[in-house]
Order: structure tokens, then sequence, then C-alpha cells
């Protein structure tokens, strides 16, 4: 148990670190970039992008149709482990965190990291090497607003985004099989 009371030492320091790092001058810029709406010019952008670089029409189905599993499998699987593991939010345990938006109870793993990093590594191969960089950096910026705002810890977006790696890969592989 002390080796998990250290990480956990260490996870909460790091937190309010990343919780202080911007003056709350910028709470707007974080508020708004956490939210998905946000990023909807730029997924549809990015499914456009995905039928230009398609050979064929089913092509391009089958890949939408892999990014929409992708996303129930990173949503509904950061769920499953939100009520399974239990773990509190921060929000709930740290004291001196400002927190900026409701707190729902449990935080393991962040569902934004999942969905983020597993889109950008779903779609790497399948469109021009410039998005890869563009879909990190949304990734990276979505994931620390996580934590401006005081809903998770930064082991929950580490693994959050390392769920969405992985789940991409599998689904890259039926894509190769399939395609």
């Amino acid at each position: 148990m002390a080796i998990w009371d250290a990480i956990s030492a260490v996870d909460t320091s790091l937190l309010l670190e990343a919780n202080t790092l911007f003056p709350s001058t910028t709470d707007s810029f974080w508020l708004a970039v956490t939210k998905t709406i946000t990023w909807i010019p730029m997924y549809v952008l990015l499914l456009a992008r995905l039928f230009q670089h398609s050979d064929t029409h089913s092509t391009w189905l089958f890949r939408t149709a892999l990014i929409i599993v992708g996303v129930l499998i990173w949503d509904q699987g950061a769920e499953f482990f939100k009520h399974t593991i239990a773990r509190p939010r921060p929000c709930h345990d740290v004291e001196g965190l400002r927190v900026l938006v409701y707190c729902s109870p449990h935080g393991f793993f962040s569902a934004h990291a999942a969905n983020t990093f597993g889109l950008a590594f779903l779609t790497r191969n399948w469109l021009h090497k410039s998005w890869f960089p563009i879909l990190l950096i949304a990734g990276i910026i979505q994931s620390f607003s996580r934590l401006h705002l005081g809903v998770h810890y930064p082991l929950d977006l580490l693994s959050g985004a390392l769920f969405g790696v992985i789940v991409a890969r599998l689904l890259h592989r039926l894509d190769r099989q399939f395609l």
C-alpha cells in the first residue's frame, strides 16, 4: 500500500501544480476547451478529409463506423471503469483545489482523454500526416483542461489516453483485416 500512497501523493501534487498553473483570467478559455461542442468544427473537417482520402465510399463508411464504434468504446469504457474502480474525483478529496465545473463522484479514467487520444491514433494512418500532431495537441489541451477545472488527476488522464490508444490499435487491426 505504501507504493500506491506515494503514487497518489505525486498524482495529487502534480494536479495542484497544474490546477494553478494558469491564472483565473484563463478560466473561460479552459471551460470552452473542455466542451465537446467547441471541437465539432474540427471533427467535421476531419470527416470531410477522411472522405477525400478514402479510395471508395465503402472505405469512408467503414472507417466512419470504426470511429463511431471507437467513441462508444472509449466513452462507455471510461464509464465502466469509473463505476467499477470508484476512485473519487479530486474535487471531492483534494484541499485547496480550484473546481470550476460540476463534479460527478468518480473520475478514473478520463473519457475526454480516451476519446481525443483514441481518435488521434485511430485516424493517423488514414489522413495526411499533418493531422496527427494537430489531433495530439487537441488531446493534450483538452486533457489539460480537466486538470485546470479540477475534475481529474493526471493519472486519470494518462490512463484514459492509454485506453484510447489501445482501443485505436485494435480498431486499426479491424481496418486492415477488412480493407
